[in-house]
């Protein structure tokens, strides 16, 4: 049977991952430093002196991804006229991915790139909870407040102790719906994150980019019993426990238990219970199959996603290193660990030395036991006397001495360049700036910085333009005219004059054409402008801005002059795009060009009723037609003379 050839083919999976998620649990227990076995109150249970791999992860992420991408669509042919088009869609992409929360899920996914080796995104269009792929982060509506429902309804069926309770949680549901609190059907772009462990890949790939190519990727879902059987309308009392040590828990309403460490199995509900759904992406036969661990009958139906993207696959994997020849590269914390270890344990010894070193005196054994007291009792600033029967007072009493703390012992500068070399952040990114430095020196070393997490940066930008690629296509596919409308607002009214008479005219402000599949993928090219994911340079942008600031406006104000004149103004135009293009490559500068065509078309004063660019342009043409004639008049004269 097809289902024992997929279980099969899991459970050689799980094996073969099975190493490397469990140091993926390593490495966040790592960044967390908690340990959950000490006394909450105790010092043990926050045991890192200081947590180094966490906050260089606090200082990377501003650096590399800081705010949402700019997003520049294009036609992918120069001769085609589809720039209304490829400006509908460029609005239409960037307000999606915004609503999809893609700021959020994409930070979460740089962050865990940095610890866990490599990071994941699913990007999938809701619409009908039944014939989606599983969406963990939907879009909230009333559909799973029904599915709810279902699940309660089946609860009181099943479990006759619970009725009471769950005859309760009915009614309040019905409720809620009947008051239509939220949407009946939400539909729209979501992005879901994936755990790294809950992503299974042909272990028969070889490196990490060849995952777009792998014959098949399986995401394991942790779901609760009860919400499986009201999502699949099947009897799931068979499934297989869901194994914590297989992966965190994934279920938005189960990320409690992970967080507090419990075991879903000690729920006191059935229901509540974790197991593990199989969602299987098989690119070879191109269907999805959905399946139980300990079931073999599938959940439902295998299907073809309908409305899916050029790639066959809708995860996409963000790595923080990549190893040639290898699947999974160093994370953060594989580089850093243990010169976050050398460095705690040097400056935890220093700290136990120091304590040796406590202020005491060393009495003579000749002097009594009272006069011992008494100094031992003076206060601060106090003059004590002691009977030194006869004796110098160097002899009697004396200051103990400690053991000499050697600082080159101590010394953590080695450690502090190791980790320099290894992560690229140094002093002044880390904003543990050892020694006083100019601005000079400090611009130089973020400049360092810039250079030595370029790649990683480029790496996320190359990674969100196929996010983008991805989500324009479904929804190019998915959206209908009048959905498109809401995002670009309804056609404008327009004024004009026409042989004398005031015309208005309806002038489009979005354009949706109905397209195949095969014209989709060829008509646009998506592009992420280099950059501008990471944290701006406030200062340096203003100052370099009031720079060119000046010159843009006049090269402006000299082509309208040109147009208005007749005169050819390309040449200004061209002079206006390079200069942009080499002050920063991530500003469009036909944000920053007059119009042409507009202006043509002339302003329609009301009071008027004449169109002011026109007259202007016909007193320009008569000027002209009467500067010529006369000139032929002249040379005619001159001529016949």
């Amino acid at each position: 049977m097809l289902q024992q050839k997929w279980i099969a083919r899991i459970t050689h999976a799980r094996a073969h991952w099975a190493t490397f998620h469990k140091r993926v649990r390593h490495n966040r227990n790592t960044v967390a430093g908690f340990n959950w076995n000490a006394d909450p109150t105790s010092k043990d249970f926050y045991s890192l002196r200081a947590n180094l791999i966490h906050g260089t992860i606090s200082a990377v992420l501003p650096n590399v991804y800081a705010r949402n991408p700019e997003i520049s669509i294009a036609p992918s042919h120069a001769g085609a006229d589809i720039k209304l088009f490829c400006n509908t869609l460029e609005k239409v992409t960037n307000k999606s991915l915004e609503h999809a929360q893609l700021k959020n899920r994409a930070k979460a996914t740089v962050r865990a790139a940095l610890t866990c080796s490599f990071g994941i995104l699913k990007v999938m269009y809701q619409r009908d909870p039944s014939k989606d792929g599983y969406i963990q982060g939907r879009i909230n509506d009333a559909q799973e407040n029904l599915l709810a429902i279902e699940e309660l309804e089946r609860g009181l069926r099943d479990d006759q102790s619970k009725q009471a309770s769950k005859k309760a949680e009915l009614e309040e549901l019905i409720q809620s719906l009947q008051e239509q609190t939220e949407v009946h059907a939400a539909e729209g772009l979501v992005i879901d994150r994936v755990l790294t462990e809950n992503l299974l890949i042909d272990p028969s790939i070889c490196e990490f980019w060849d995952y777009l190519d792998a014959d098949w990727i399986c995401q394991v879902i942790p779901m609760k019993r009860g919400q499986a059987e009201a999502l699949y309308k099947k009897n799931l009392a068979s499934a297989k426990m869901y194994q914590p040590g297989q992966g965190e828990f994934s279920y938005k309403k189960a990320k409690r238990l992970a967080s507090m460490h419990l075991d879903a199995s000690t729920a006191p509900v059935a229901d509540d219970q974790q197991i593990a759904v199989l969602e299987i992406w098989d690119r070879t036969t191109q269907r999805v199959y959905t399946m139980v661990e300990g079931a073999n009958e599938w959940l439902r139906e295998p299907y073809s996603p309908p409305r899916a993207g050029e790639r066959w696959y809708p995860f996409f994997l963000l790595p923080y290193q990549v190893v040639d020849g290898q699947f999974v590269g160093p994370s953060l914390v594989d580089l850093t660990e243990r010169l976050q270890e050398e460095h705690n344990e040097t400056r935890d010894r220093f700290n136990q030395h120091r304590d040796l070193c406590i202020p005491g005196w060393v009495a003579s054994a000749d002097i009594n036991e009272k006069t011992i007291k008494k100094h031992s009792d003076s206060r601060f600033g106090e003059i004590t006397i002691v009977d030194t029967e006869g004796k110098p007072l160097n002899q009697v009493i004396i200051p103990r001495g400690h053991p000499k703390i050697d600082p080159i012992v101590y010394d953590t500068s080695a450690v502090r360049y190791d980790w320099e070399q290894v992560t690229g952040l140094q002093d002044a990114a880390r904003s543990t700036v050892v020694r006083p430095k100019t601005a000079t020196e400090a611009n130089i070393l973020q400049r360092a910085l810039s250079g030595r997490v370029f790649e990683f940066k480029d790496q996320i930008e190359d990674w969100l333009q196929e996010i983008a690629q991805y989500s324009a296509q479904v929804l190019l596919q998915e959206l209908s005219k009048e959905q498109v409308e809401r995002y670009m607002g309804a056609p404008l009214s327009k004024t004009t004059m026409l042989d004398g008479k005031l015309t208005i005219t309806q002038e489009k402000t979005f354009d949706w054409p109905e397209l195949t599949k095969e014209k989709i993928f060829d008509l646009v090219d998506l592009r992420i402008r280099a950059g501008t994911t990471g944290a701006p340079d406030g200062i340096e942008e203003k100052e370099g801005w009031l720079k060119v600031l000046p010159m843009i406006t006049n090269l402006s104000i000299q082509m309208q002059n040109l147009q208005a004149r007749g005169m050819d103004y390309e040449h200004i135009r061209n002079l206006l795009r390079e200069t942009l293009l080499r002050y920063d490559d991530r500003i469009d500068s036909n944000l920053f060009m007059p119009n042409i065509e507009k202006q043509a078309e002339g302003y329609v004063d009301p009071s008027l009723g004449i169109n002011l660019f026109s007259e202007r342009r016909q007193r320009v043409n008569i000027e002209t037609s009467n500067n010529s004639n006369l000139l032929k008049e002249e040379t005619g004269n001159d001529t016949g003379g």
